[in-house]
């Protein structure tokens, strides 16, 4: 499906601090998926994709909602509770639920943009 880039200056996102290792998934033979255990995905360049929650700070809705996006990365995403989150190339996928048969959203980034402050000069 078509990647929709989202508007991040519309928008902050705030990290929980949680991120995990994005799981390979098997489809089975009756059309179902199960999760392979102790495994990790990665993308076309092969670096290790990664799931990193965040809460969706919107201006516009009534209530923060949590989103989970997908970054590829050799290392560990790094981020602590309560600072903003800045996603390089954010994007948002649509497509329909299993079982629901509902339209949902996945995101995706290129990364996440280092937004740790500077050392303060002595």
């Amino acid at each position: 499906m078509r990647a929709i880039p989202v508007d991040t200056t519309r928008v902050r996102f705030i990290a929980t601090g949680k991120h995990a290792a994005r799981a390979v998934y098997a489809e089975l033979s009756d059309g179902s998926r199960k999760r392979v255990p102790d495994s990790h995905d990665k993308d076309e360049q092969g670096r290790p994709m990664w799931v990193v929650d965040v809460m969706v700070d919107d201006p516009d809705a009534e209530r923060a909602e949590i989103a989970a996006v997908k970054v590829a990365s050799y290392e560990v995403p790094e981020t602590r509770l309560g600072d903003e989150v800045r996603f390089l190339n954010l994007v948002a996928v649509p497509y329909v639920a299993q079982g629901t048969g509902r339209v949902a959203l996945s995101f995706r980034a290129d990364g996440i943009e280092n937004t740790k402050p500077k050392a303060a000069a002595a």
